[in-house]
C-alpha cells in the first residue's frame, strides 16, 4: 500500500511526524494491514510512545497471530512500559512461533527475571538459549550463572 511505503521513506529519513501521518492514513484505508501496524509500533517504540505502541503492536498481533515479529515487538513495548509480565506473556509467543529465529528474546527474558530476583528462572532460559545458541562466546559466564542458581 502506497501510503504504508511513503510511511517508511519519511521513517528512514527521521520524519517522524510525516510517517506517522502516513501510516494512519493507510490503516484508515485497511485497519488491520499489517505493514502499516508493525511499522507504527515501531515508530511508537523509536519515540518512547510506549502505550501507544503496545495499541498498535496487539492490533497487529490480533491481524496476524502467527507473527513472532508482531509478539516480539508487543512484548519490546510491554517492557519499556514497565509492563513486565505482559512482557513476558507477548515474548514467550514470538519465542513459541518461532523458536530458532526468535532464541536471543531468552536472554531478554533471562535479563528480566535476573532483575526480578527470579534467579531460578532466569537460569532457565539461560539454559534454553543455550540449546539453540551452543556456540555463544558467553557461554562459560552463562554457564556459571546457570550453575550458582538452578536447584
Amino acid at each position: 500500500m502506497s501510503w504504508t511505503e511513503l510511511g517508511s521513506v519519511y521513517f528512514w529519513n527521521s520524519n517522524h511526524t510525516e510517517a506517522e501521518a502516513a501510516y494512519i492514513k493507510a490503516l484508515v484505508q485497511k485497519p488491520d494491514f499489517m505493514v502499516a501496524l508493525m511499522n507504527l509500533g515501531k515508530l511508537y517504540l523509536t519515540q518512547k510512545q510506549f502505550e501507544k505502541a503496545s495499541s498498535v503492536l496487539s492490533r497487529a498481533a490480533a491481524a496476524d497471530p502467527t507473527s513472532a515479529d508482531a509478539f516480539h515487538y508487543l512484548g519490546e513495548s510491554y517492557l519499556q512500559a514497565k509492563l513486565g509480565s505482559k512482557a513476558v506473556i507477548a515474548l514467550n509467543e514470538a519465542i513459541r512461533l518461532a523458536p530458532d529465529e526468535k532464541a536471543q528474546i531468552h536472554l531478554r527474558l533471562a535479563a528480566l527475571y535476573n532483575a526480578a530476583g527470579v534467579k531460578e528462572r532466569a537460569a532457565n532460559e539461560y539454559k534454553l538459549f543455550l540449546a539453540k545458541r551452543p556456540g555463544h562466546p558467553e557461554r562459560k559466564n552463562l554457564e556459571k550463572y546457570i550453575q550458582e542458581n538452578s536447584k
